[in-house]
């Protein structure tokens, strides 16, 4: 038998699960480990070098169809029930396979592990109390839970009570989210006195142009500053940017006339900033590769179009502002988002003079930000959760094991 098997259902789970696998291998480096990204590809799993197993799901919504009528129907003319057809058919081909599972995410990952009748604890960083305070889970997953589910990890200390009373095991132990997340020490080329404002375009498809749409919003940034010369725009840029085919594109934009490359960095491997542009009215904007910890810190705002990247922003005490992306995470996600975010960010519509007026009246009210922050650090909690997270599995793991072998 294999010992674990994580089972997750999206991008931002993916990641999450990959905090706590890297926890497990480093501490006991001899587990057999087999991972099923339920949906997606599974890049985070890769990039580990981890067997993945399971029935893929690559559906257009990317995991998203619920919350908007478009995709669910994207995804039905795409095959959604014969993809999910295929999924149970693939859990249930795994009873007997594995000493016992980590479910991540939600009711999906947690039907899996049911369906493959293997033991699991779950990590569950999909609800949460601030989206539905007292019914975060629904009936049915939290009866899963109840009958099914050895250990709950839940995303917040909030959430705990409801799980708790309804005979769910539970142990909080904070979020994944926010441990990766120490400055590398990377040069952003800011110097005292510029303002940094981070921008997250995501790492999605869309990527590019959520890119430039904000941009635009930073060419925007003169008509709201009374001092545009000290703003820094510093993009946390998805690892495979190509600086030169963004500078490219900016080029031939007719919204960018007049807009300079100041510097480019050659190579597809580069760190740190790779493109630095500049608009007629000098605002800078700096792109940077491999620095995500370290753009965060940086950053007095962030004006985010991303997912994972903007709760781990709210987590740091970081102002945000959520615009809707050009793909899946576009307006049903965003007001999906608000809800749980509440008082740590601000929305506003995809439209570069409104970004640009939010981030100014953000900036002038410093009264506004802290309330931002306190709001945003009280939901993501602290970090130190992938490992402890890590070793109450392993401890776990070892007590099916002992009364396996007592039977």
């Amino acid at each position: 038998m294999i010992d674990l098997a994580f089972f997750s259902n999206g991008h931002g789970e993916d990641t999450i699960a990959c905090k706590v696998l890297d926890e497990l291998r480093d501490m006991r480096p001899a587990l057999s480990i087999e991972v099923w990204p339920m949906v997606g590809e599974g890049t985070a799993y890769s990039a580990r070098d981890a067997e993945i197993v399971g029935a893929l799901n690559l559906l257009p919504s990317a995991g998203f169809a619920t919350i908007s009528p478009k995709l669910m129907r994207e995804d039905l003319r795409a095959g959604w029930i014969k993809t999910h057809w295929r999924q149970f058919q693939a859990a249930r081909g795994m009873r007997g396979r594995y000493r016992m599972a980590i479910a991540v995410g939600d009711i999906i990952p947690i039907l899996a592990s049911v369906v493959s009748r293997t033991p699991f604890v779950f990590i569950g960083c999909a609800k949460s109390y601030y989206y539905h305070p007292g019914r975060a889970y629904t009936p049915l997953e939290r009866r899963l839970l109840r009958k099914h589910c050895t250990l709950t990890f839940p995303r917040d200390l909030k959430t705990v009570p409801e799980l708790d009373g309804d005979g769910v095991k539970t142990r909080y132990l904070g979020n994944p989210m926010m441990d990766g997340l120490e400055p590398a020490g990377i040069d952003l080329d800011l110097t005292k006195g510029d303002v940094a404002i981070g921008m997250l375009a995501g790492t999605r498809a869309d990527a590019d142009g959520n890119m430039l749409d904000l941009l635009e919003a930073a060419g925007r940034a003169h008509a709201h500053f009374d001092h545009p010369e000290k703003l820094r725009f510093v993009f946390a840029a998805r690892s495979g940017l190509d600086a030169k085919e963004i500078a490219a594109m900016v080029a031939g934009d007719p919204r960018f006339g007049g807009w300079q490359v100041k510097a480019i960095s050659e190579g597809s491997d580069a760190i740190g900033v790779v493109l630095r542009l500049a608009d007629p009215h000098g605002v800078e904007v700096l792109v940077a590769k491999g620095a995500f910890p370290d753009v965060l810190r940086a950053s007095s705002l962030v004006i985010g179009m991303a997912g994972t990247a903007n709760e781990q922003a709210i987590g740091l005490g970081i102002p945000l502002i959520t615009v809707p992306s050009a793909g899946v995470q576009g307006d049903h996600y965003v007001r999906m988002k608000a809800v749980y975010f509440g008082d740590a960010s601000l929305n506003v519509p995809r439209e570069a003079d409104t970004i640009a007026a939010a981030a100014a009246g953000l900036l002038a009210d410093p009264e506004a930000c802290a309330r931002m922050a306190e709001a945003g650090r009280e939901r993501m909690g602290e970090p130190g959760a992938s490992r402890a997270i890590a070793e109450a599995i392993l401890a776990e793991f070892d007590r099916i094991e002992s009364e396996t072998a007592k039977q």
